[in-house]
């Protein structure tokens, strides 16, 4: 082999080494130039949304991007039975505070009467779907019973299931913390049938007494299914004064506790009956 030939091999070789170098020199400027440029547009955004939001912030909106042909028109707040249309408030003029150990605290927010969570929240655009809402929870700027005359009750009904304990307590600590009740709380031992039952009789409840049992599993009180007696369970109700009934249960437990609210419309109890569901 002449040394005019090796020469020719070693030029192409340096010469194909030479432009895999100056590609990939070239990549890496361009590819450095490009997160260069990524970098600088993120930052212009970021300036740009900051200082967005911030105008949005002194306007009262939302941040984000607002999207036009969106609407929640048509919204229907679900109906329930309010006592203040048929009996006489007891807790007018009574400021809604929270009783923490002997002192009064304001709560943060009251809840006023058309505050609402939307049920359907799914929008197109142009969308005209009528809405339903729901009832927002919460404390209220005015009391509709005098916490100082309530007594009350908790009841779990059907079967087991995780956090029952939890609602319990929760229950009473809110009626004597946070309500500041100075009547009682009663615990319907066994289902409904512990209105009645002489076997089952119900157990005062307190802070002190449901301190812990959100630690155990189950329901303190006890649950059955059937036992459902109108005319015994609003026999407990009168000889107890039991302003506020809380009701624990599924679809049947909530039928009856609509039961007795009808029933208590009839005969003109003073009573609330708050459905609590489970499943």
């Amino acid at each position: 082999m002449g040394a005019s030939s090796i020469d020719s091999k070693s030029a192409l070789i340096a010469g194909g080494t030479a432009a895999v170098v100056t590609y990939y020199l070239s990549k890496r400027h361009f590819d450095n130039k490009t997160i260069q440029l990524r970098k600088e547009k993120y930052d212009r955004d970021q300036k740009e949304r900051t200082a967005q939001n911030a105008t949005r912030q002194d306007s009262g909106l939302p941040n984000g991007v607002k999207l036009e042909g969106f609407q929640s028109d048509n919204v229907y707040l679900q109906d329930l039975e309010h006592l203040g249309k048929y009996f006489a408030s007891e807790g007018e003029g009574i400021k809604n505070l929270m009783e923490l150990g002997g002192h009064h605290a304001e709560y943060n927010k009251l809840i006023g009467p058309e505050e609402c969570i939307l049920a359907n929240i799914r929008r197109g655009p142009g969308s005209t779907a009528v809405t339903r809402a729901f009832v927002r929870a919460g404390p209220r700027k005015e009391l509709h019973f005098n916490p100082k005359k309530v007594n009350a009750a908790i009841v779990t009904c059907g079967g087991l299931c995780p956090g029952l304990n939890n609602v319990i307590r929760e229950i009473t600590r809110s009626l004597f913390y946070l309500y500041g009740i100075e009547g009682k709380c009663y615990g319907i031992v066994g289902g409904y049938s512990g209105f009645y039952d002489p076997k089952t009789p119900p157990i005062e409840l307190t802070p002190d007494t449901v301190r812990h049992i959100h630690n155990k599993g189950g329901t303190m009180l006890g649950s059955s299914r059937g036992g459902f007696d109108i005319d015994k369970i609003v026999d407990f109700i009168k000889k107890k004064d039991i302003r506020q009934l809380y009701v624990i249960g599924g679809d049947g437990t909530h039928r009856g506790a609509f039961k007795i609210h009808e029933t208590c419309m009839e005969l003109g109890l003073h009573v609330a009956v708050a459905g609590i569901p489970k499943t």
